[in-house]
C-alpha cells in the first residue's frame, strides 16, 4: 500500500497543486534608529534545526518574512551598508505560529562589529485561537518521571483541559481529539482516541490546539495535538535516559500495602541523530523498550505493561527550493492482565496486543517567493486483540451485573481487529502583498481511506451468565460470528486566508469542507456525513508592539466518527438471546421449569428452545427465555447528520515583561447533532413500552454538551534559568451523553435510559489550579514542580434497569465527591564532560503530601464488589512514591 501511496504521490506532483503545519513563520521590520524603514536590508536566519541558513531582503516597508522554519531557537542577523549590523539571539519560532521582531540599526560604518541582542517575543500578533506550545526544554526538564514523559502526559497542563491521555478538552469528550504527528494524521480510526506511544525524547515540540483553530485543522470537536519529531542535525548528537522504580521506591499507607501493590517500571530512551550530508541529508533513529507494572487499589493481579517504540527519520534538502522527509514509527505491546482491578478475578482477567506502524513521506517546496506546495503521503496500520489471559475461550464468564459489577470465573469477550488508515495531502500556500492588506492564503485537500476487520465475540461458546450477589439470574447467548470488515472514506478542502488587514490588525477567515462516508460488511453505503464549517477570527495588536493583544473567533467545527459507525450497522450479525434463571424467577416450579416453557422459536434466523438446561450446571433447574435483542441487524439512520460543535471565544494576551505574558480568555462551546443507538420503537417519539426488535443510530433530539468558562493563563521565562506555565480555570460542563462510542446503554430504552440524563458531565469541576515547570539551580541542579487543586468532582447514583444497563436514580452529577490536590517534584544533577558529554542523576517525587485522596466513589445502589456501599470510596491516591534515572547526552 505504501508503494501505491507513493505512486499516488508522484501523480500529484503532475496534478493541480489537509496536512496538519509542520513549520512556523519568522517576520518583521527593519528601521534606523529614527523608525525609519530600511529597505534592501539583508536579512539571515540560522538554527541547529534548519538545514544551511536562509535569507531576505527587506522591502519597501523595511518588513521581510521567513515562512515555514522548522520550530526551534534562531540567530537573526541584519546587514545594510553604511549601519552597523544588528543580530537577535533566542529568537523563537513556535509551531503553527508567527514570530515578529524589530531591527532597529545605527548609522556606522559597516565592520566586523555586530552588536546582538537576545529576543524572545511570547505574543503572537496573529494568533486568534486559543493553544499551549511546548518546546524542547520544557518538555524535557519539566516533564516529572516516566509518567510524565508521553506527548500525552503533557497536554494536560492546559487551562481547561481534563481527564488524562485522552484529554477532555473544554467539555468535549475523549474521543474528539485529533492527533497528528509529523503532520500524520495517527488517531485511532475505530475508537477517534489517541493510537501509538513514541520516545518521548525524539520530540522536538508539540503544538496543542484547543478552540478557535484554523480551517486547516480538523477532525475534532475538542483539540488538535500536533507532535513534531526531532530531525537530527550537522552534529552527531544523541541521548540515553534510563528511568527505574519499584516496589522498595514506594511507601505504604492507610489503603496501600506496598508489599501487596506491587509497582515495577523500567525505560530505556536512546536516540541517535546526525549528518549523513551536512546541510543535506540528516538523520534520527531511536528506541524505547518500557516495561511497567501497576497493582491496583485491592486488586489480586498486577497489570503488566511491555513494549518497544521505534522511531526513524530522514530529512533531505534536496536543493535550496526541495525538502523531502521520511519517517517510520513503530510501536509493538502486549498488557497482561490489562482489566486488573478489585472487581476482576484472576481468571476473569484478560491480555491485550496492539502492533502500530506509521509510514510517511512528505515534500515541502518552495515554488516562488511568495509560493509553496506541501504534499504528504502516509499509512498507517494497527491491530488490537483482546482475549482471556488464561488463553481459555470454552469456559463461560461471569459478570455481577444486577449487583456489584464484579467479574469471575472467565474473561467474556474476544476480539481481533485490524485498523488503517491510509492518506493523501497537499496544500499549497501563498504569500500576497498590497490587496487591501497583506495575505497568507492557504488552499488544502486530504483524502483518507479507512479499514476496520474485526471479529468481535463471546467467549464461552456465545454464552455469558449475568448474576446478582453471585447468584443465577441471566444467561446470554449470541453466536460465534465470521470477521467482519468495515470502510470509510474521507475527503476534505479547505481554504484559509490570514488577512493582516492594518499592520496591527489581522482577520483570519477560513472556510472547511468534510465528507465522510462509511461502507458496512456487504459493501453498502449506510452513512454520508459532511458539514461545512466557516472559521472567523479577529487580532488586534493594540499597541502596535506585539505586547497586548486582544482576540476574539467564532467557528463550526465537525467530528467525522470512527469505524464502529459502519460496524454497528453490519448485515451479518445474529440477535443475542436472554433466558432468566428458574431458581431465582420461578423458584416454585422447581425442577419441573423444563416443563412450564416448552417449545422452541426462531428469531432473526436463530432458532432456539425456550427451557435450556444449563451449560455448566450453575442453576440445577435451567433457564426459560425471557427476550431477544437485534432479532434485526442495527441500523443507521438515512438522515443521520454530522455530530458538530459552534464554539466562540474572545480574550486578550498581555506580555508583562521579559518572556513573560498574561491571558484572560472566555469559552462558550455547544456540541450539537449528537448521534446515539436507540430502540426502533423510539423513533420518532421515545415511549414506554416502545418496541426494540433492533437499534437504529439516529441524532436524537436534545442530546447536546454544553461548555462555557474562564481560563486565566500564566507564562514565564523571564530568565533562562526557571519556566512557569500556570491556569486557572472556571467552567460548567453539563450535557447528557459522554464518550459512548455512539453505542451504549444510554438512551435504549425509554424512559429508564432516558431519565435524569442531562447533568453535569465527568469532566466537570467549578475550579482548577495548575502550576507546572522548572527551575535552573547552582552547581547544575534542576528542580521540576507539578501541582494542582481542582474542587469537587461529580457523580450521581445508579441502579439496575429491569431490562439492562445503568438508571440514573438522580439528575446526572447530582452529588459532590472531594477537591483533589497535588504535587510532584523532580530533581536532576548534571555533570558537563568536555564541549558536548553530560551525564544527569534524576530523582522524582510523586504525592509529595503523601496524601490518600479518594479518586473514585461507588456509584451502584446496589453497592460495589468488595462489600463497598453507594458513595464509599473505592479507590485512592497512592501514598508518596519516588522513582530514580539517569541521563547521558552527547
Amino acid at each position: 500500500m505504501i508503494l501505491g501511496l507513493c505512486a499516488a504521490l508522484a501523480l500529484a506532483f503532475l496534478a493541480a497543486p489537509t496536512a496538519a503545519q509542520l513549520t512556523g513563520r519568522l517576520a518583521g521590520q527593519v528601521m534606523d534608529t529614527d523608525g525609519a524603514p530600511l529597505p534592501g536590508a539583508t536579512v539571515t536566519v540560522n538554527s541547529p534545526n534548519l538545514m544551511g541558513s536562509r535569507t531576505a531582503f527587506a522591502d519597501v516597508d523595511g518588513g521581510f518574512s521567513f515562512p515555514s522554519l522548522p520550530p526551534g531557537v534562531y540567530t537573526v542577523e541584519a546587514k545594510l551598508d553604511g549601519f552597523v549590523p544588528q543580530q537577535r539571539s533566542e529568537v523563537e519560532v513556535r509551531l503553527n505560529r508567527v514570530t515578529e521582531i524589530q531591527l532597529s540599526m545605527a548609522l556606522g560604518e559597516f565592520s566586523e562589529e555586530v552588536i546582538v541582542v537576545a529576543e524572545t517575543p511570547v505574543v503572537d500578533p496573529e494568533q486568534v485561537s486559543t493553544s499551549q506550545t511546548f518546546g524542547v526544554e520544557y518538555l524535557k526538564k519539566a516533564s516529572i518521571g516516566s509518567a510524565n514523559r508521553s506527548y500525552q502526559s503533557v497536554l494536560t497542563d492546559v487551562g481547561g483541559v481534563a481527564g488524562g491521555s485522552n484529554p477532555n478538552v473544554f467539555g468535549s469528550t475523549l474521543g474528539e481529539n485529533n492527533f497528528t504527528v509529523d503532520g500524520v494524521n495517527t488517531t485511532d480510526p475505530v475508537t477517534a482516541t489517541w493510537n501509538i506511544n513514541m520516545n518521548f525524547d525524539t520530540i522536538q515540540e508539540i503544538n496543542f490546539e484547543t478552540s478557535g483553530y484554523e480551517a486547516r485543522f480538523g477532525n475534532a470537536t475538542g483539540g488538535v495535538i500536533n507532535v513534531i519529531t526531532k530531525s537530527g542535525g550537522n552534529e552527531l548528537s544523541g541521548s540515553l535516559d534510563v528511568r527505574y522504580r519499584d516496589t522498595d521506591f514506594n511507601t505504604s499507607g492507610e489503603h496501600f500495602d506496598k508489599e501487596e501493590n506491587v509497582v515495577e517500571f523500567q525505560e530505556t530512551a536512546v536516540t541517535v541523530g546526525g549528518p549523513i550530508r551536512r546541510d543535506e541529508l540528516w538523520f534520527l533513529v531511536a528506541a524505547n523498550p518500557v516495561r511497567s507494572k501497576n497493582t491496583p487499589t485491592e486488586s489480586p493481579t498486577t497489570r503488566d505493561f511491555e513494549g518497544t517504540n521505534l522511531n526513524g527519520k530522514l530529512s533531505w534538502q534536496v536543493n535550496p527550493e526541495w525538502q523531502v522527509v521520511a519517517r517510520y514509527i513503530g510501536e509493538d505491546a502486549t498488557i497482561a492482565n490489562a482489566n486488573a482491578s478489585r472487581s476482576v478475578a484472576p481468571e476473569a482477567t484478560r491480555f491485550q496486543e496492539q502492533p502500530k506502524t506509521i509510514l510517511g513521506l512528505d515534500a515541502l517546496g518552495i515554488l516562488s517567493s511568495n509560493l509553496q506546495w506541501h504534499v504528504k503521503a502516509a499509512t498507517v496500520r494497527g491491530e488490537l486483540n483482546s482475549f482471556p489471559q488464561s488463553g481459555d475461550f470454552e469456559t463461560i464468564g461471569h459478570v455481577d451485573s444486577w449487583g456489584d459489577g464484579s467479574s469471575s470465573v472467565n474473561y467474556t469477550n474476544q476480539q481481533f481487529s485490524s485498523r488503517d488508515r491510509d492518506d493523501l495531502t497537499t496544500n499549497l500556500t501563498w504569500f500576497a502583498d498590497g490587496f487591501a492588506g497583506d495575505h497568507e492564503v492557504q488552499v488544502g485537500l486530504d483524502y483518507a481511506s479507512n479499514f476496520f476487520s474485526s471479529q468481535n465475540n463471546t467467549t464461552g461458546g456465545g454464552y455469558s451468565f449475568g448474576d446478582r450477589f453471585g447468584a443465577p439470574y441471566t444467561l446470554l447467548f449470541s453466536p460465534i460470528e465470521s470477521p467482519a470488515e468495515n470502510n470509510g472514506r474521507q475527503f476534505t478542502a479547505y481554504v484559509q486566508d490570514t488577512w493582516r488587514v492594518l499592520p496591527n490588525l489581522t482577520l483570519k477567515v477560513g472556510l472547511r469542507h468534510d465528507q465522510v462516508a462509511f461502507e458496512n460488511d456487504v459493501g453498502d453505503e449506510v452513512a454520508d456525513l459532511s458539514k461545512l464549517q466557516p472559521r472567523f477570527g479577529i487580532a488586534w495588536d493594540i499597541g502596535g508592539d506585539a505586547r497586548t493583544v486582544a482576540r476574539a473567533n467564532w467557528g463550526r467545527f465537525m467530528h467525522p466518527n470512527a469505524l464502529t459507525l459502519p460496524s454497528f450497522a453490519r448485515v451479518n450479525q445474529f440477535p443475542t438471546v436472554r433466558w432468566i434463571s428458574c431458581s431465582t424467577f420461578q423458584a416454585q416450579l422447581g425442577a419441573n421449569c423444563r416443563d412450564a416453557f416448552p417449545g422452541e422459536r426462531t428469531v432473526g434466523g436463530l432458532t432456539f428452545s425456550n427451557w435450556i438446561a444449563d451449560p455448566v450446571g450453575f442453576d440445577p433447574n435451567g433457564w426459560f427465555y425471557n427476550t431477544v435483542f437485534s432479532s434485526d441487524p442495527s441500523r443507521i439512520s438515512p438522515d443521520l447528520e454530522a455530530t458538530y460543535a459552534d464554539q466562540w471565544s474572545i480574550g486578550i494576551e498581555r506580555e508583562l515583561t521579559r518572556r513573560t505574558s498574561i491571558g484572560l480568555t472566555y469559552i462558550d462551546k455547544e456540541t450539537l447533532d449528537i448521534f446515539e443507538d436507540t430502540c426502533n420503537g423510539n423513533l420518532p417519539t421515545a415511549a414506554a413500552g416502545a418496541d426494540c426488535d433492533y437499534y437504529v443510530m439516529a441524532n436524537l433530539p436534545g442530546l447536546t454538551r454544553d461548555y462555557s468558562g474562564f481560563i486565566l493563563d500564566f507564562e514565564s521565562r523571564f530568565a533562562d534559568w526557571i519556566h512557569v506555565l500556570a491556569s486557572y480555570t472556571n467552567s460548567e460542563s453539563e450535557g447528557n451523553v459522554e464518550y459512548t462510542q455512539n453505542s451504549g446503554v444510554a438512551f435504549d430504552i425509554y424512559p429508564d435510559h432516558f431519565e435524569n440524563a442531562y447533568g453535569y458531565l465527568s469532566d466537570h469541576r467549578r475550579h482548577r489550579v495548575k502550576v507546572n515547570g522548572y527551575v535552573d539551580l547552582p552547581l547544575d541542579f534542576t528542580l521540576s514542580f507539578g501541582g494542582f487543586w481542582s474542587s469537587a468532582g461529580v457523580y450521581a447514583p445508579t441502579t439496575a434497569s429491569e431490562d439492562y444497563g445503568r438508571i440514573f436514580t438522580e439528575r446526572r452529577g447530582s452529588r459532590e465527591a472531594n477537591d483533589r490536590y497535588g504535587m510532584d517534584l523532580g530533581l536532576t544533577k548534571a555533570f558537563t564532560f568536555g564541549r558536548a558529554m553530560r551525564f544527569e542523576l534524576i530523582g522524582a517525587v510523586f504525592n509529595v503530601f503523601d496524601d490518600e485522596q479518594v479518586t473514585t466513589v461507588c456509584t451502584r445502589v446496589e453497592g460495589c464488589a468488595g462489600g463497598i456501599d453507594l458513595d464509599a470510596a473505592t479507590a485512592y491516591a497512592q501514598p508518596r512514591r519516588f522513582e530514580a534515572g539517569v541521563r547521558f547526552e552527547f
